[in-house]
């Protein structure tokens, strides 16, 4: 016979079993970017409910000097102090004690996979709203910690002047190129040219077919001319896409952005996700009540590494 404490526990393995086996698949598609994509989220954690950091202007290119000359000191400045508050997710499903005795065809084993289903595309729908919200003409802009959007045609720098990191143009071989370069020659907040190479191509799904030929096929894409591509043969980005960045999910279906490996975009996160059961005893209708919730938030402290375009024209 077992314990009230063991049957508890039984309960809650199940259940955990079925809702974490579904919460963590893995797509079998490289190109499909979720939260957890590190190279597209900055991982950070924290153990505090607010994180707060500051923008860093490094030290200038070095000085040609002679022999015996003094060295030219070169001092860092931060600014642009951010707060990030985290967010709190929770859900909970109630499951019938007979429900889970009888289970029958697999009904609730049904509902706690959509329940975990649900976890995982808060999680994305979520993330990806850096995106749908990237440009100063979005409803609720994100901004960076200069206080204009991610993508902006005037972000401040710190050692004083400003740069742009937005276009309008469509995603085709002509405009890609002009985004590769508008990175290689993007300034950092010294004012000093980083020469940044692009590693992701993120779209929307409408755009992704586009971005594969661009990237991937032996010969350029949208040009009659045998040319090689170079984008394919040089470039080593990979294009990455969500079902939360068109416009079924709020967003829209050309705009599209180009990173380099030194971006900011983050997610930053207080807690993974957790579960917990009450069991049917403490109820008064012989349910269990079966909840998760995690503690995460995403932000974009600086513009550097990030090019977006509108894909309007």
């Amino acid at each position: 016979m077992f314990t009230e404490a063991q049957n508890l526990s039984i309960t809650k393995t199940a259940l955990d079993t079925v809702f974490f086996q579904e919460f963590d698949e893995l797509s079998m598609l490289p190109e499909l970017a979720t939260a957890q994509t590190g190279s597209l989220f900055k991982q950070v954690s924290t153990e505090h409910s607010a994180y707060i950091g500051q923008v860093n202007k490094p030290v200038g290119m070095f000085s040609l000097i002679g022999e015996v000359t003094n060295v030219p000191a070169g001092t860092p400045e931060v600014t642009n102090t951010y707060t990030i508050t985290v967010g709190d997710y929770a859900q909970k499903i109630v499951i019938t004690k007979d429900l889970f005795d009888d289970n029958m065809h697999d009904v609730w084993a049904k509902n706690v996979k959509e329940f975990a289903q649900a976890a995982r595309i808060t999680q994305n729908f979520t993330a990806f709203s850096i995106f749908r919200n990237a440009f100063s003409g979005d409803t609720t802009p994100v901004l960076t910690a200069d206080g204009v959007s991610v993508c902006n045609a005037t972000h401040t720098l710190i050692g004083g002047g400003s740069i742009s990191n937005t276009t309008t143009g469509v995603l085709n071989s002509a405009n890609l190129n002009t985004a590769i370069t508008a990175l290689r020659e993007q300034k950092n907040q010294a004012g000093v040219i980083v020469g940044g190479e692009p590693a992701i191509l993120l779209v929307p799904p409408a755009l992704w077919k586009t971005a594969v030929e661009l990237t991937d096929s032996a010969l350029v894409a949208d040009s009659a001319n045998n040319a090689i591509n170079v984008y394919r043969s040089a470039m080593g980005m990979i294009v990455l896409t969500s079902p939360y960045l068109g416009t079924a999910s709020g967003g829209t279906d050309t705009r599209w952005f180009l990173l380099t490996k030194n971006h900011s975009v983050s997610r930053l996160v207080r807690q993974g996700l957790e579960t917990a059961l009450t069991p049917w005893q403490y109820s008064d209708n012989r349910t269990y009540t079966y909840q998760a919730n995690y503690r995460e938030s995403y932000f974009v402290p600086d513009y550097s590494g990030i090019y977006g375009s509108t894909g309007t024209a």
